[in-house]
């Protein structure tokens, strides 16, 4: 059986065996995909698709380009030589997506790993899940899409990627691969640079490598960021850390024992803060699809 395989991390792109669409025809006709992607199983009503994605149209006009884009996204599935019949349903007053088992759809496979992540016990399997799901994560969600329910989906996703890298980081530091914990707070950092706790999570790394020059330089990355965008100093613990890594170094004594579990611990607290905030986003986009 082969796959009809589309992407949504990232630009929207459809696969199925070596046939690749990475371009739409039409700027809508790649909207209501997304949309119907979004909200599967849903019997959408044509009257709001149209005013969704032409909302200043007449009603007769609209129902005429509705079907212009529905004709061509129906084109886009024999392009690929992909029958779309049980995929696509339409009716007269309705248009739906209905996933079937030849569908394979990143950002639910992406999700389907972080719960069975987030339901493991045993942390290496855990730490697996969370890895595969990561490799998933080529982009933010529909790229070139600015619709709000796709600004909302793709916020409430890149939260849990934030969430999901946050927890590879937490992982690392408490089976002390410091090294792989430093790769995944730099990329934290790259998405959302003012995470005051994951500069100190860093800090902490690096002192545990010995790399107490690192450490500084890391603090006082930290404070000119903080500095510049909120005009606030860094907070009493991320100071305190500072002044025990100069001492370190200065001195030349090993860390002190026991300093990183609790920042790992710290850090966890933080990271599960962004999946309440992306279960409130998720109600929201929720509510929209009246």
């Amino acid at each position: 059986m082969t796959h009809l395989q589309i992407r949504t991390l990232g630009k929207l792109q459809l696969q199925h065996d070596e046939l690749v669409v990475s371009s739409f025809p039409t700027h809508h006709v790649e909207e209501l995909l997304g949309y119907l992607l979004l909200f599967p199983r849903v019997k959408h009503s044509r009257l709001k698709l149209i005013d969704l994605l032409w909302p200043d149209c007449s009603e007769e006009q609209g129902r005429g380009r509705l079907n212009t884009a529905v004709w061509r996204l129906r084109s886009l599935f024999h392009t690929l030589h992909f029958t779309c019949d049980e995929l696509l349903l339409t009716s007269r007053d309705w248009i739906t997506l209905s996933p079937i088992p030849e569908l394979q759809v990143d950002f639910v496979a992406f999700e389907t790993c972080l719960h069975r992540a987030w339901a493991e016990n045993d942390p290496v399997r855990q730490e697996n899940w969370l890895v595969e799901a990561e490799a998933l994560y080529q982009g933010d969600f529909c790229e070139g899409i600015y619709a709000d329910w796709c600004l909302l989906e793709r916020e409430r996703l890149a939260r849990l990627h934030l969430r999901l890298l946050g927890e590879l980081m937490f992982s690392a530091m408490q089976r002390g691969a410091y090294e792989t914990a430093v790769e995944m707070g730099q990329h934290i950092l790259q998405i959302d640079p003012l995470r005051e706790e994951v500069h100190r999570a860093l800090m902490h790394c690096y002192r545990g490598l010995g790399l107490y020059a690192q450490a500084v330089r890391q603090f006082h990355r930290c404070t000119d960021l903080l500095q510049s965008e909120l005009h606030i100093m860094p907070l009493p613990e991320t100071i305190t850390l500072f002044s025990q890594i100069a001492a370190e170094q200065n001195t030349g004594l090993p860390p002190q024992s026991g300093v990183i579990d609790p920042m790992a611990t710290e850090l966890q607290e933080a990271v599960t803060q962004l999946q309440i905030a992306s279960e409130r986003v998720k109600d929201l986009l929720i509510k929209l699809n009246l």
